[in-house]
C-alpha cells in the first residue's frame, strides 16, 4: 500500500469515517448502519472506500448481524489504496468466530521466525489485531512488540486498554512482576482516560450548546500530551462561546506547551480581559510571561495570582 496514495484518500472520507468511528467507540453502531450501509454498497458514494466499508461492517458484526457483515466484507470492492482496510475487517470478524487461523492469515506475513511481520503495517488496527490474534494463541512473547507498535501510532485509540493489558498478561508469563506492576500502571491510566473521553463525548452530544464538556475533552487532551488538538478544541470554543473566558486559558495551555509562546501571551491577555479574577488564567499568564524574559510583568501577575488565592509555583507546572 503506498503511504502517500492512502493518505490522499483517506483524508476524502476522513470526516464520516471520524463520526462513524465515534459512534463504534460510544457503543452506537446502529447509527453507523443506518447512514453507512447505503453508501457503501451498490452505487453508494463510499463503495470504494476501503475504511468506510470496514466500519460499517464493524457496525454490522457489533448489532448481531455478523452474517451480513462477512457479506459486506467479501463483496466489497475497494480501491486498491484503501483494501488493506476491508482485509483487516475480515480479521475482526474472524477473531469474533474465534478463527485464529482465519485471522492469521490476514493479518501477518506467513512464516515461523521470531520476528512476526504484519500485513498492513500502515494500519495501526493491523498491528493491534494481529498482536490480539498471537496472544490468544499463546504466543505472548511474539504479540509483544506488535502491540507496543499499536500503542505507539495510537496511543488514545479505544482498545489501547485491552493492548495494555495483554502486555500485563506476558510480563506476567515471563515472570516480570515489576515490569507487570508498571505495565498494569499504564492499563489502568489508559483506562481511565479512555473512560472519561467516552464520557465527555456523549456529554457533548446529549448538550452541545453547553461548553464545559468540550472544555473537558480539551484538558484531557492536554494530560495527554496532544497539545495541537487540545489548541484546536480552545479556539473552536472560544469562537462558539466568546463569553466562555475558559476557553481563552485552555487555548493558551496548549499554546505554551507548543513552545508558540507569542500566540500564548495574547491568548492569555485576551482571557484576563474576559475574566481578571480567574486565579489560572493569570497564572498560566504569569509563566509564559516568564519563559519570555519578561520578569518584572511575570512577577507583577504572579503576584496578582497570589492575590486570588492561588499556592502554586511560578516555576513548577
Amino acid at each position: 500500500m503506498n503511504p502517500g496514495l492512502l493518505v490522499l484518500v483517506l483524508l476524502q472520507s476522513q470526516p464520516v469515517v471520524d463520526r462513524w468511528r465515534e459512534s463504534l467507540e460510544l457503543d452506537l453502531p446502529a447509527e453507523v448502519v443506518l447512514e453507512g450501509l447505503p453508501r457503501v454498497t451498490a452505487a453508494g458514494d463510499l463503495a470504494s472506500d476501503g475504511q468506510a466499508i470496514a466500519l460499517v461492517a464493524r457496525a454490522l458484526s457489533a448489532t448481531g448481524k455478523e452474517e451480513r457483515a462477512a457479506q459486506l466484507v467479501r463483496d466489497s470492492k475497494p480501491s486498491e489504496a484503501t483494501r488493506g482496510f476491508v482485509e483487516v475487517a475480515r480479521a475482526r470478524l474472524a477473531l469474533d468466530r474465534d478463527d485464529l487461523a482465519g485471522a492469521r492469515a490476514v493479518v501477518l506475513e506467513p512464516g515461523e521466525s521470531s520476528e512476526s511481520k504484519v500485513r498492513f503495517p500502515a494500519i495501526p488496527e493491523c498491528w493491534l489485531l494481529a498482536g490480539r490474534t498471537l496472544a490468544r494463541s499463546g504466543d505472548r512473547a511474539r504479540a509483544v512488540p506488535l502491540l507496543e507498535r499499536f500503542l505507539n501510532l495510537s496511543p488514545l485509540d479505544a482498545e489501547a486498554p485491552s493492548a495494555w493489558h495483554m502486555l500485563v498478561q506476558a510480563a506476567i508469563e515471563r515472570g516480570d512482576e515489576p515490569g507487570a506492576v508498571r505495565l498494569r500502571a499504564k492499563a489502568q491510566a489508559s483506562a481511565q482516560w479512555t473512560s472519561f473521553y467516552r464520557t465527555r463525548r456523549l456529554q457533548v452530544r446529549e448538550n452541545p450548546d453547553e461548553p464545559l464538556p468540550r472544555l473537558g475533552i480539551a484538558e484531557l487532551f492536554l494530560a495527554a500530551g496532544e497539545n495541537a488538538r487540545a489548541r484546536e478544541i480552545g479556539r473552536d470554543l472560544a469562537a462558539r462561546f466568546p463569553g466562555f473566558c475558559r476557553a481563552l486559558e485552555v487555548q493558551g495551555r496548549a499554546e505554551r506547551a507548543l513552545h508558540d509562546l507569542e500566540a500564548a501571551r495574547a491568548t492569555l491577555e485576551r482571557g484576563v480581559s474576559c475574566d481578571g479574577n480567574a486565579s489560572r488564567m493569570v497564572l498560566e499568564l504569569a509563566r509564559v510571561l516568564s519563559d519570555l524574559g519578561q520578569g518584572e510583568a511575570a512577577a507583577a501577575r504572579y503576584a496578582r495570582y497570589l492575590e486570588l488565592g492561588g499556592k502554586e509555583s511560578l516555576e513548577v507546572r
